[in-house]
Parts: C-alpha cells; sequence; structure tokens
C-alpha cells in the first residue's frame, strides 16, 4: 500500500472518530438532557472551558494515527480482511479490548452515572465501528 493510501486512512480514522463524537456531542443533549448537567460537578469532571475542550478536539486525529497504523499492521501481515467488514470487526475488537474495560473501571471506581457510562459506552462503541469499517474501505480500495 502506497505511503498516500496510509495517509489516508490516517486522515479518516481521524475524522471519523472526531465526527462521531461531536455528533454524539449534541445528540447527547438532544436525547438524554439529564447527562450534561451532570458533567458541572466539578469534583468529579474536569470543566470543560481550557484545555479540556482542545484535548476533546485534538485527541481523535491523534488516537486516528495509532488506530490506524495498527489497523494497516493487521491487514499488512493478513490479521485482518481488507474492505469495511473486517475494518468493523477491527473497530469492534479494539472497543472491546482497549476501550469498554476502562469505562467499566471507570464506572466502579468514580460515583458517574449508569447514564453517563452508557452514552459514554455507545459513543465510544460507535466511534471505534465506524473508523474501523472506513479504514476497511479505504483499504480495500488501495489494491
Amino acid at each position: 500500500m502506497s505511503l498516500g493510501r496510509k495517509a489516508v486512512c490516517v486522515v479518516v480514522a481521524g475524522l471519523t472518530l472526531f465526527a462521531v463524537g461531536a455528533l454524539f456531542h449534541f445528540a447527547v443533549r438532544l436525547i438524554a438532557p439529564g447527562i450534561p448537567p451532570q458533567f458541572e460537578n466539578v469534583p468529579l469532571y474536569r470543566p470543560w472551558l481550557g484545555w479540556t475542550s482542545t484535548d476533546m478536539v485534538l485527541h481523535p486525529f491523534g488516537f486516528g494515527v495509532v488506530f490506524a497504523a495498527m489497523f494497516l499492521a493487521l491487514v499488512a501481515r493478513g490479521a485482518v480482511a481488507r474492505g469495511w467488514r473486517g475494518g468493523l470487526v477491527y473497530g469492534l475488537g479494539v472497543f472491546v479490548v482497549g476501550s469498554l474495560p476502562v469505562y467499566l473501571l471507570a464506572f466502579a471506581s468514580f460515583q458517574m452515572s449508569p447514564e453517563v457510562a452508557t452514552a459514554w459506552v455507545t459513543q465510544s462503541a460507535c466511534q471505534y465501528a465506524a473508523a474501523g469499517a472506513a479504514n476497511g474501505w479505504v483499504a480495500r480500495r488501495a489494491g
């Protein structure tokens, strides 16, 4: 796969992670209006203004590099199939192994509501599944 295609995978992963995260950010306000006020509990959650909001915007792009690099390495070894289905399986695997345990630990450790934990888990699953499927589609197009 060319360096250009690899770069496209990185960009697609970052943009997909960001877009799905932004969609959830606004959708949660509409679907579950009781969740956003919970983040005003400063002893439990960092204030949104300042570096936290900057991190939330930049994080998907930084993680997109790692996400795409691991996907491409697994595709090159034949461990993940090209195409959106292979990417979807990869994204769900990243969620199950790397994300879900963190959220379960956070829920067990902090006094967050089940609604917040459920929203975060759902968002994360959707982000990784969508980014994986998009990367799989790009990798399939690469040959």
